[in-house]
């Protein structure tokens, strides 16, 4: 049976493998018909020369020790300046009649980082590529996003579709890369390098964000890199990851409240909702289901937190005591609910004002995502064509003609990819980390073995951001799911 399990594992290793090629040589294919499929080449801007500069500065470090690979690795995912992106052949992502033209790279930075970090590892003397360990779900999923590729391929209208297609394939790029990756190092010995390039990428984030606020003179912190509500709600997620670091001694607190403050100060300044009601959730769900033994002692202590927390929300909201942006009222009085209708952005009605503003958005999305599930089931309308195609399905034209994304994960995996495999990827990224779904049976003292919370509190952000479809973003929840099956597997080596 062992040997049969390892076969098994050889066989997919050579099919992500193939698959992988593949999706970069169909890029390949694609470049000589640029002009045909919407591609444009070195789109460069002030800061695309020095975040080279600096992207090539990390690489020889990272060639040079191996310790500084891992120490930037989560800053080149989730924190660079994206300026870097804009060296890379990029395919036109907003429809023709938009207000603003946005292009996404074919290939990004955190491609060949991760590709680099590979190639050290083989290029070490008696080394050769293992063999990846693959879970059922894992497998299921990986043979359903190659069945979706190939019909959204075969359904394009145009070269353009198909360029969009592979521009957006980084979802399946990032994750057998990452597969490829965390199964060939012992991560043992750079746990602590790890956990420190969280604290460096909220850093550099925070200075980063101020500086663009500053520039764009607005008072809200605003990240040029990531938008505004997944760079909040990513802040929470780390935030939660650093209190659950801290609070089981897994790292020193001045590096844990460091990052806590941070995370706090971004979620604080860019004035977000969503990624408040994120840390808060997410905290008292993870403590509920930390230790099943005591589950019904932790049940009453959450719901005693949120009681009391709902109790001190409501008597603020009442005597004026929060902003505007935060109270109820203001926010209730202005929504209207009929069930006589059948379009959502009609059964909702929002009316619109400076603090409903937003709401009243996401209901239209989530329409126009609605009408996409209804109409195409079984595969979606493709991986990144939701912005070409959102006003076909938007009631009464009623979206912007600017770049925008569904503001729900859940919503934008079933309309891209189809329901069946939309849900499966939503439960393999985001609750499949959680240690009792992934049926991990020996606890580790590392760090690393507590990602999975980042992955448990995006899943309550994804119900009013689509932080997945942020490539950024991506990348760091399919890492921390590959972290979760070495963990099953090689527990040790974490």
């Amino acid at each position: 049976m062992k040997n049969l399990r390892v076969s098994e594992n050889k066989i997919f290793t050579i099919y992500v493998v193939a698959f992988l090629l593949a999706v970069y040589g169909g890029m390949l294919i694609t470049l000589p018909f640029a002009h045909l499929g919407n591609i444009i080449f070195f789109n460069l801007g002030a800061l695309t020369l020095p975040s080279l500069a600096l992207f090539l500065g990390i690489c020889v470090l990272a060639v040079w020790k191996r310790n500084f690979y891992f120490l930037f690795l989560i800053f080149v995912i989730l924190a660079f300046p994206a300026p870097i992106d804009d060296l890379f052949p990029s395919v036109r992502i907003t429809n023709i009649d938009d207000k603003d033209q946005v292009f996404f790279p074919l290939i990004t930075r955190i491609d060949l980082y991760l590709i680099l970090g590979i190639l050290l590892k083989l290029t070490e003397s008696s080394s050769r590529l293992q063999t990846v360990k693959f879970t059922l779900p894992l497998k299921i999923l990986l043979i359903f996003l190659l069945f979706a590729f190939v019909a959204h391929i075969f359904n394009a209208l145009d070269l353009w579709d198909v360029n969009i297609l592979l521009a957006y394939t980084f979802h399946i790029r990032y994750l057998i890369l990452f597969l490829i990756l965390v199964q060939q190092y012992n991560l043992k010995k750079y746990q602590k390098q790890i956990v420190f390039s969280f604290v460096i990428s909220l850093s550099f984030l925070l200075i980063e964000a101020y500086i663009n606020s500053s520039v764009r003179g607005t008072s809200r912190l605003i990240s040029g890199s990531l938008s505004l509500n997944t760079f909040a709600n990513i802040a929470a997620a780390i935030a939660l990851y650093m209190v659950v670091l801290v609070r089981h001694r897994k790292v020193s607190r001045i590096v844990g409240f460091s990052a806590i403050g941070i995370a706090l100060v971004i979620i604080i300044a860019s004035e977000t909702r969503g990624a408040i009601i994120t840390l808060i959730l997410a905290y008292f769900a993870i403590y509920l289901l930390s230790n099943h033994k005591k589950i019904v002692v932790n049940s009453l202590k959450v719901v005693m937190g949120i009681f009391l927390l709902g109790i001190t929300y409501l008597i603020a909201s009442n005597n004026n005591y929060i902003p505007e942006r935060y109270s109820y009222r203001e926010i209730s009085d202005k929504i209207e609910i009929d069930f006589s209708e059948k379009s959502l952005n009609k059964i909702i009605n929002v009316k619109w004002t400076e603090q409903t503003s937003s709401i009243r958005s996401r209901i239209d999305f989530f329409d126009a995502s609605l009408n996409m599930i209804v109409e195409n089931p079984s595969v979606g309308i493709g991986v990144g064509r939701w912005n070409r195609h959102k006003n076909l399905y938007s009631e009464d034209n009623k979206i912007p003609k600017v770049l925008l994304d569904t503001h729900n994960d859940y919503l934008a995996l079933m309309s891209q990819y189809g329901i069946v495999l939309g849900l499966l990827f939503a439960w393999t990224v985001f609750f499949y980390p959680f240690p009792p779904f992934a049926k991990i049976k020996k606890k580790t003292d590392s760090p690393l073995s507590h990602l999975y919370v980042i992955n448990f509190a995006m899943s309550i952000a994804a119900l009013s951001n689509a932080g997945f479809f942020k490539h950024q973003v991506s990348a760091l929840l399919l890492f921390c799911l590959c972290i979760t099956i070495k963990l099953r597997y090689e527990p040790d080596n974490l």
